[in-house]
């Protein structure tokens, strides 16, 4: 999918990119101090392109408001930050401590002793943001809390700053922080990993995202800050790789049983390490934990994409379509997520079902890739269109009345298959493909699924043609439970609009979500003709009244600017038994 301004604009800064940075925002000035989590001046790379920021008019304020409980200071270039500080941001002890200003962290400290605690982002103590060695020390000698824990997390200052601030990690370790396998492993420290060992032999088989040390994503709040500082879902062997210290992963592996060796050869794809294992210990896989069984789920999700991992868990007899116990999501809902095709693919050709529905959303893996596709866009790589295809060719449910979605290349997709179906054929306005469908399925069902789609494809002459048929006005269609006249006024097809009316149609029925078809008409940028036939029909006594998300067809026109649909509606006479 192309990928969006912002997030070319977010890549252009973190190369730091000058002067495509430049193009970005000649073209889109918006960007510049468009509201947004984290300011542009904060992910410069580099002085040179903060102050052109600066020079083309990037404001100072969203800093100061941003980097106050120190979150965004621990991800900010210290010269960066500097060089806001001296434009004019405004400092807090969080910010002071991560940005390394000593002097005027003394200042703070010495008018007020009690910011050595003050809770800012997360609740984190200014400890947790001291990224140079000699910051911790004046904190410490302040009498900052060595193992103080975020509220977010429960994680210490060693655990915070192990991955952007090692060196402040091990300072913190030797004066007494509270020592973990996962610090050992980052820093390749072999004694400390003995000792922690010879203490507790177990602690070679944690894992960064397994409660109840290091929670997960929904578990414990946002879980350990170890997903991000280090990986998600890994385990200290991989640590150790990942960081440079092949030596130390030996003795991580010598010192693991047969469980932990074969995971963590799955995981890291040493095919035959782990095919050994398996094949000298055929109960070996089916013995695992259940927690252990979710990481082809977890490795099938964004923080962890790793299709060799999966493919090897697979080839060594994990189950297939295990959910992780966070979400419920299975693999296939995490790899459809991420437009992943290669893992889509590996899961469908080993028989992943495709009709599965996460217990939260009520959503199949389709659902989940053309939510993010469309919806969410968290994935600008990923391959949606194949996706979306090869689910479909293997099975999935799906609806014809979604159709457009929005997406050309998506929407290519769908309208090859419209014809297959009597509600796609007739959103097509193909009669002859409709009818020998309704041959092939007569009853009420189908002609309702018929008209819906006429309907909403805005074909007046199908309509009449389905209600002389016996197709009901009124019956719902759907996934979202909707009437012919709601499709029709969804779709601002008037004339569709009127017939229906003239046949009876209620303006009255409400969908799952509690919307009349005045709401949904509203809401989709109707035209004025449209909105006065439903009023002129009764819908004027919903002007007012909210659905389930505690929505108005009045408010509903106010938040997309429409004026003068505001004025019709709060016009007509009717609204409210006015």
């Amino acid at each position: 999918m192309p990928e969006s301004p912002l997030h070319q604009l977010e890549r252009a800064l973190s190369a730091d990119d000058l002067p495509k940075v430049e193009a970005l925002l000649a073209a889109h000035p918006g960007l510049l101090n468009a509201p947004r989590r984290c300011p542009v001046l904060l992910a410069a790379r580099s002085v040179a392109t903060a102050e052109r920021l600066l020079s083309l008019g990037a404001q100072l304020e969203p800093v100061s408001q941003w980097w106050a409980g120190g979150m965004g200071t621990l991800r900010t270039d210290s010269s960066v930050g500097r060089l806001l500080v001296e434009r004019g941001a405004r400092l807090t002890v969080h910010a002071a401590a991560g940005l390394g200003l000593l002097e005027p962290l003394a200042q703070m400290l010495d008018a007020t002793p009690a910011l050595i605690d003050a809770k800012g982002m997360d609740s984190c103590t200014p400890l947790h943001f001291a990224r140079t060695v000699e910051t911790a020390q004046l904190l410490l000698s302040r009498g900052a809390r060595i193992d103080a824990r975020d509220e977010d997390h429960s994680s210490t200052p060693a655990q915070w700053l192990i991955g952007d601030a090692p060196e402040v990690a091990r300072f913190l370790l030797a004066q007494g922080a509270s020592p973990d396998i996962f610090l050992a492993a980052a820093l390749g420290d072999r004694t400390l990993a003995e000792s922690l060992l010879k203490a507790d032999p177990g602690c070679v088989a944690q894992r960064i995202g397994r409660p109840p040390a290091f929670p997960p994503l929904g578990q414990g709040r946002g879980g350990t800050i170890y997903q991000w500082t280090l990986a998600f879902n890994s385990y200290p062997h991989q640590i150790a790789l990942m960081k440079g210290h092949p030596a130390l992963f030996d003795l991580l592996y010598e010192r693991s049983g047969l469980s932990i060796r074969l995971i963590v050869s799955c995981l890291l794809g040493r095919r035959s390490e782990a095919e050994a294992l398996a094949a000298a210990h055929p109960g070996l896989v089916a013995s695992l934990a259940p927690e252990e069984h979710e990481l082809v789920a977890r490795y099938c999700w964004e923080t962890n994409l790793n299709v060799e991992a999966v493919r090897l868990m697979l080839d060594v007899g994990f189950p297939l379509a295990h959910p992780e116990r966070s979400h419920g999501y299975t693999p296939l809902h995490n790899a459809a997520w991420a437009g992943s095709a290669d893992l889509v693919d590996l899961l469908l050709e080993r028989g992943h079902p495709v009709d599965i529905e996460d217990p939260a959303y009520h959503a199949t893996p389709l659902g989940y890739a053309l939510h993010d596709c469309l919806v969410e866009k968290r994935h600008p790589e990923g391959d949606f269109v194949h996706v979306v295809a090869a689910l479909l060719e293997a099975g999935s449910p799906w609806e014809a009345l979604d159709y457009p979605l929005g997406d050309s290349a998506i929407d290519e997709v769908f309208r090859a298959r419209l014809h297959t179906r009597v509600d796609g054929a007739a959103l097509l306005g193909d009669e002859a493909a409709m009818l020998r469908l309704l041959q092939e399925e007569p009853g009420p069902d189908a002609l309702a699924k018929a008209l819906a789609g006429a309907a909403k494809g805005g074909h007046v002459e199908l309509c009449r043609r389905l209600l002389e048929l016996g197709a009901p006005v009124d019956a719902v269609a759907g996934r979202s439970q909707l009437t012919p006249l709601m499709y029709a006024a969804s779709a601002s097809a008037g004339p569709v609009v009127a017939l229906l009316l003239q046949r009876g149609a209620s303006v009255a029925v409400k969908n799952r979500n509690g919307s009349t078809v005045l709401h949904l008409a509203v809401a989709n940028d109707p035209d004025l003709e449209t909105v006065r036939l439903l009023l002129d029909a009764g819908a004027g006594i919903h002007v007012d009244s909210p659905n389930a998300f505690g929505h108005t067809p009045a408010k509903l026109a106010e938040k997309a600017g429409r004026q003068d649909l505001v004025e019709l509606l709060r016009s007509f006479p009717g609204r409210d038994g006015k």
